[in-house]
């Protein structure tokens, strides 16, 4: 099948892999929560539970949990655990580099956190910059590699980052802001900053409702306090005055619980000794962190140990689960009220829920097939699929070729249908790949495209045998690993024997070895090559483990083909980082990594 074409060449070397089989073991990584599939037709309502010092508890059972919906009490169907990794430090203090995803998946556990940085700049004096870097350095230095992040500097009207798990973006752009701040500000500037960044605030949070768990930190120097009276908007000597009310505050508290909305306010300090707004704008921010439920975060004292809270507070949430009469599938909103018999707990949920109507709810067979699901802005979820994308390159072919390869989380069911799309950065459709039946017989799904190398948004969209749906979406690069001049190097594969074979594999669980296969590319044919496997707990970290790898003759167009055993059996369930380090002439020349997912001993 030509869509398997890029794995092939790892079936004829597969005779020479290793013989030796040492004897490893390494530790770390995150512990998977696998979960049960969800049923047909119920309903999910999120929520967080933290004790004491703001400590999440994480082992809540079902008969701690009372939940009534629209008035009623409802039976849990299911209680489920969903739990962030965290920053790693090193021995020295330094933050580790997290470890990158080991496939995209619309499984709730591997989502990840969703978290909004709000700056307002206006509100941060010049020289004060390095303050709010360190504060969200600290922040993101405690986040996993599955975390996306988004950031939105208030004065410039839109995002400056889009959500993203390339965290280092969001630094870069950090290293160019500038406060905007002075000692002049008057009472009224004062007053139409606070309006224009509380307005900002409160059109983030108002279109969250519906969505995933979100945390938004919101960063400023400080926020006039409300005035009495109405809102209103007012003109003076031909200039507008503005007046801040109280409402604003708590339509923002309102919709922040309504949508499932974490609000973390930091106050950056201004010390403007010759500002005219003084104490009035702490006590502006002092009233929004009240109103928002979380301590006000001030960064006067060790930022780390600030901001390391807001990540530990959100490292979890339970998902609960319940199935409503068929007549209650209406599509208006439900009031809420869940609560837990655990001394000290303090339970954060949405104040409401939509329950979807019937035909939403439900999977009906006459809905779109997969290559419907590409073009549309829903996220499906009732199927969980995970998917994992590779760039290389054919033999005698100077194109690039992405390699695809996806699965269903429940392997019962096969696929019925399943396309992916490939969208550049406006949005438009570039290459699509629809699967015919023979393509869904054997898992992973496998698919090639041809593509110019470049950053995409990839979505894999499937439908089963019951009738369920399910998209997963993920931004791509496309382009080669660069190691030392000429020498590249595609996608690294992980797999396990097939036979004779190199079959792909996304998920471990009590498999004693592993195999990773990649090209490398722009070696003389003369030049002798080697590769070593190395395991590490980190992008940035030693290895723990190492085994050799066998690299293949040279191609006629010069490609060798590097294929290994990894010795997997040890490792504790989690993820780990899979290194290959390639030499040339005994001179180490570039590597590949991928992040490994076990799930059992």
């Amino acid at each position: 099948m030509k869509s398997r074409r890029f794995f092939l060449y790892a079936s004829a070397i597969l005779l020479f892999i290793l013989s030796a089989s040492p004897n490893v073991v390494a530790e770390g990584g995150r512990v998977s929560q696998e979960q049960p599939a969800k049923g047909a037709g119920l309903v999910t309502v999120d929520f967080r539970v933290v004790g004491n010092g703001g400590v999440q508890i994480l082992d809540l059972k079902p008969a701690e949990v009372s939940l009534k919906v629209g008035g009623r009490a409802r039976d849990l169907r299911l209680l489920e655990l969903v739990r962030h990794g965290g920053g790693q430090v090193a021995a020295d203090g330094t933050a580790i580099a997290p470890l990158a995803p080991p496939f995209a998946s619309n499984h709730p556990a591997d989502r990840g956190r969703n978290v909004i940085l709000m700056v307002e700049d206006a509100s941060i004096p010049p020289g004060r910059e390095e303050t709010v870097r360190e504060a969200v350095g600290a922040l993101l230095d405690n986040l996993s590699g599955r975390d996306a992040v988004s950031l939105l500097i208030i004065s410039r009207g839109k995002f400056d980052v889009g959500q993203t798990t390339q965290h280092d973006s969001v630094r870069a752009v950090l290293g160019k802001f500038v406060g905007g701040a002075t000692q002049s500000e008057t009472v009224d500037d004062a007053a139409c900053r606070t309006l224009q960044a509380l307005n900002a605030l409160k059109g983030i949070v108002g279109g969250l409702a519906g969505g995933m768990p979100t945390t938004i930190v919101f960063l400023s120097g400080g926020l006039t306090w409300p005035a009495s009276g109405g809102a209103k908007l007012k003109w003076a000597a031909g200039t507008m005055a503005c007046e801040v009310r109280q409402e604003l505050f708590n339509e923002i508290a309102t919709n922040a619980q309504r949508a499932s909305v974490d609000l973390y306010t930091v106050q950056i300090p201004t010390e403007l000794v010759g500002s005219t707004t003084g104490a009035e704008t702490v006590a502006g921010i002092e009233n929004l962190a009240g109103v928002a439920g979380n301590a006000l975060i001030r960064l006067s004292g060790n930022q780390k140990t600030e901001m390391a809270r807001v990540a530990r507070e959100t490292s979890a949430y339970y998902l609960a689960s319940f199935e409503p009469d068929p007549a209650e599938r209406t599509g208006s909103a439900a009031r809420v009220e869940l609560r837990v018999s655990r001394e000290n707990a303090k339970v954060r949920a949405p104040s409401e829920i939509t329950i979807a109507k019937e035909a939403a709810a439900s999977a009906d067979a006459k809905g779109p097939v997969a290559r419907d699901m590409l073009r549309v802005a829903t996220v499906y979820r009732d199927l969980w699929i995970r998917a994992v994308a590779c760039p290389g390159r054919d033999p005698g072919d100077k194109d690039l070729k992405l390699a695809v390869m996806f699965e269903p989380f429940e392997v019962g069911l096969p696929f019925t249908s399943a396309s992916i799309g490939l969208f550049d950065d406006k949005g438009k459709l570039t290459a699509q790949w629809t699967a015919q039946p023979a393509d869904l017989g054997a898992l992973p799904v496998m698919a090639g495209f041809k593509v110019k190398p470049g950053t995409y948004r990839m979505r894999v969209a499937a439908t089963d045998g019951s009738g369920r749906r399910g998209t997963v979406d993920q931004n791509v690069t496309v382009e080669l690993n660069q190691g030392d001049v000429p020498v590249q190097m595609s996608g690294l594969i992980l797999g396990a024997p097939a036979g004779k074979a190199f079959g792909p594999k996304l998920l471990y669980q009590t498999e004693e070895k592993a195999l990773g296969y990649f090209e490398v590319y722009g070696v003389p044919k003369t030049a002798t090559v080697t590769a070593a496997i190395e395991i590490a707990q980190s992008a940035s970290g030693p290895a723990v483990a190492t085994a050799p790898a066998g690299v293949g003759a040279p191609g006629s167009d010069g490609r060798r083909v590097v294929l290994g055993e990894i010795p997997i059996g040890s490792l504790r369930p989690g993820d780990h980082l899979v290194r290959i380090v390639v030499s040339v002439d005994g001179k180490p020349v570039g590597h590949v990594v991928r992040t490994l997912r076990k799930t059992g001993k």
